[in-house]
């Protein structure tokens, strides 16, 4: 079974605009098109002791997951996609945001999962993780106990098996021994092969439009995005060089599945079919509550889109794992090696660093063998012993459950009796805006809310396709009974339209 995904944007209604949205956003959403955000705070029904229950539909990742996960509240979040690719992604990274702390630590946390959430071309260590992990995926989704047991915030029990099936075979591709291989998945060719079908003739003058693209839609949006580090992933795929190494191990995660007419029959053509003009930076590399984030000098960011996603990132981990916010300043930027303006270096000199980092990787070294040993004795009643997997170690708890639901199963939601009137927010991303309807919306409880995802980062779009998304939005909300909150001037500038139920 072959799952296809297609971008339906409401104000697009021109088959050729369509085909060239699709050539550059895409056939499959890796990563969202907005910031990531606390959904809890837009559900009206926020207070009081029951969960909170939410659908996610076409979010692309689990990044307003995250943001809940940092939340006081107990919440239920129903995520719906259009690609068991997708949910894939969702396992992998869930799984690198709940390594428990002591096997690994919080900043390696961190660059792994920026590794493997945005680069198409990862280092080996990420590579590896992902190597070794695809068998306990492939038995999360075969074996509902284990599953359970590892990966407990999840619930894999609403997908139909031949889902479970499919997944296991992406897994499979996954944990394949040529993992590494460049032949078995050719991203930087299927990258460039994309790129030069989205540019065509225009193709060897990629640079200038790639600054076009982000002069005329980005610049003044996502003021913290760099347009050197936006050029730099339009070329190559790479949006994330957080660490200092080789980065040239093909990221399979990013791998899907399309139908295609080669040779005047339809076939499965496998490569990467994801966003190559919008960028994986707009979830968490493009707003920042610090204020020291925006600072510029000579017309510079001194912070870049990469390094602003690795400090958020960062600090919704820990809060995660600890509970608490994180309180301790970001790294020094990168102007702070060149020195104040009597030349004195304003942050610790590169022997200093160097000491760190060897007292860093002697602290590692120490931590590994503490964990091999814990892994290697733990009891279980009998006394017999039972060797542990790292993730099964130590995990820290969750206040969010994640329910995958079925693929292509939307219109049948308002159907089930027991879903009427029952979640305190709906979320649709841009490309699912046709599910806006009075069926959808008879789900909600009384004077909810309905969000929907604006599409101010979509590069591909004109100014005449933006102007003419809210007024479509807003005859949709009228056939379903809901009402637009804020002006229209206020809708323009959030990162989503919001509405409330009226009935």
């Amino acid at each position: 079974m072959v799952t296809v995904s297609i971008v339906t944007l409401a104000m697009v209604t021109v088959s050729s605009i369509r085909m060239s949205l699709l050539d550059g956003v895409g056939h499959i959403g890796w990563w969202g098109l907005s910031p990531s955000q606390d959904l809890t705070t837009y559900c009206k029904h926020n207070k009081g002791g029951a969960p909170l229950r939410i659908l996610c539909v076409g979010a692309n990742d689990l990044r307003h997951v995250i943001e809940m996960m940092c939340s006081n509240r107990e919440v239920e979040v129903y995520v719906m996609e259009t690609n068991l690719e997708q949910y894939c992604r969702h396992i992998l990274l869930l799984s690198v945001l709940l390594q428990p702390p002591s096997c690994m630590g919080l900043q390696e946390k961190t660059e792994l999962y920026l590794d493997l959430y945005g680069n198409s071309l990862v280092r080996s260590a990420s590579s590896k993780f992902v190597l070794n992990s695809a068998s306990s995926f492939i038995r999360m989704v075969t074996d509902e106990d284990y599953q359970q047991e590892v990966l407990p915030m999840l619930d894999l029990s609403l997908l139909k098996y031949k889902e479970r099936d499919f997944m296991e075979g992406i897994f499979k591709f996954w944990g394949a021994t040529d993992a590494k291989s460049k032949e078995a998945f050719p991203i930087d060719k299927f990258w460039d092969g994309r790129v030069r079908s989205y540019l065509g003739t225009r193709y060897d003058a990629g640079k200038n439009v790639y600054d076009m693209d982000f002069s005329m839609k980005l610049k003044e949006r996502a003021t913290l995005l760099d347009s050197r580090e936006y050029a730099t992933w339009r070329q190559t795929g790479v949006g994330f060089e957080v660490r200092d190494g080789v980065y040239d191990a093909p990221n399979r995660t990013l791998c899907s599945g399309i139908i295609k007419m080669i040779g005047g029959s339809k076939r499965l053509a496998r490569g990467y079919w994801g966003d190559i003009v919008c960028s994986p930076y707009l979830t968490h590399g493009i707003y920042s509550p610090l204020k020291s984030m925006y600072e510029v000098r000579n017309r510079i960011n001194v912070r870049t889109a990469s390094e602003v996603a690795e400090h958020n990132l960062l600090s919704l981990i820990y809060q995660i794992n600890t509970g608490h916010k994180y309180n301790k300043p970001p790294k020094p930027d990168r102007f702070s090696f060149a020195g104040n303006d009597k030349g004195e270096p304003t942050s610790a000199t590169l022997e200093e660093v160097a000491e760190e980092d060897e007292e860093e990787e002697k602290k590692d070294d120490d931590k590994t063998v503490e964990i091999t040993q814990k892994v290697e004795n733990v009891n279980i009643s009998g006394g017999r012993r039972k060797k542990l997997t790292l993730m099964e170690l130590d995990k820290p708890k969750s206040n969010v459950t994640v329910r995958l639901l079925p693929l292509g199963t939307m219109e049948q939601l308002p159907k089930k009796e027991n879903l009427l009137k029952s979640f305190d927010l709906i979320y649709l991303s841009s490309s699912q805006v046709s599910y806006f309807t009075p069926e959808l919306t008879a789900i909600l409880k009384d004077d909810a809310n309905l969000l929907i995802e604006n599409v101010k980062f979509i590069t591909p779009l004109t100014k005449d396709q933006e102007k003419g998304y809210l007024p479509k939005i807003r005859d949709m909300a009228t056939k379903a009974k809901c009402e637009l909150l804020g002006s229209n001037d206020e809708m323009n500038n959030n990162f989503h339209l919001s509405f409330h139920r009226v009935d």
